[in-house]
């Protein structure tokens, strides 16, 4: 009896301390000043640029289970805000571009071809990083962001890649809508 409880306390150990060898990381931010008990709808925007169907299919799985969960719906009519996720599978520098003048082209107000003042950060985005952002779609403006470091394995199985992405996608929204 004793050498079995030994044998339990042991195994439960070593699942407690491999559980806690994750390398997962999030970070999340948003404007200050944003109400986002406004936002009852959402939608995805820019997955079609993503060349993997099932990875598209498993983020946009991932990600309308959290939102869902609180309390937002998913309408193509109209949204309160667009979804856009941006996973990163190799290294990468991104030039992300925000124009705040309407027009035609890229960026989340009209882009190029507008008045306004043009934006550009760039960001060094390590390998199997998902950075999933959420704009508001009456302004046009970045309001949440969202990245989870070591999501995305290339050489995972299926499965894993799958618990991998909601475990992933669950922290990251814990703290979703943001307390002010």
């Amino acid at each position: 009896m004793l050498k079995s409880r030994t044998i339990l306390t042991l195994a439960v150990a070593a699942a407690v301390g491999l559980g806690g060898c994750s390398t997962l990381k999030t970070n999340t931010d948003y404007k200050p000043g944003t109400d986002f008990s406004q936002y009852k709808t959402f939608d995805f925007k820019g997955v079609d640029d993503i060349k993997n169907a099932i990875l598209v299919e498993r983020i946009e799985n991932a990600l309308s289970a959290q939102l869902t969960a609180k309390g937002l719906k998913r309408s193509s009519a109209n949204p309160d805000l667009w979804v856009v996720a941006h996973p990163r599978l190799s290294k990468q520098t991104q030039i992300n571009t925000y124009n705040t003048g309407w027009g035609y082209g890229y960026g989340w107000r009209g882009g190029y071809g507008g008045m306004g003042t043009t934006t550009s950060t760039v960001e060094e985005i390590p390998v199997g990083t998902l950075v999933i952002d959420l704009v508001d779609t009456k302004v046009k403006e970045l309001v949440w962001r969202g990245t989870a470091s070591d999501t995305l394995k290339e050489n995972a199985s299926p499965e894993e890649r799958e618990k991998n992405l909601n475990e992933a996608m669950t922290k990251l929204f814990e703290g979703y809508p943001p307390k002010k």
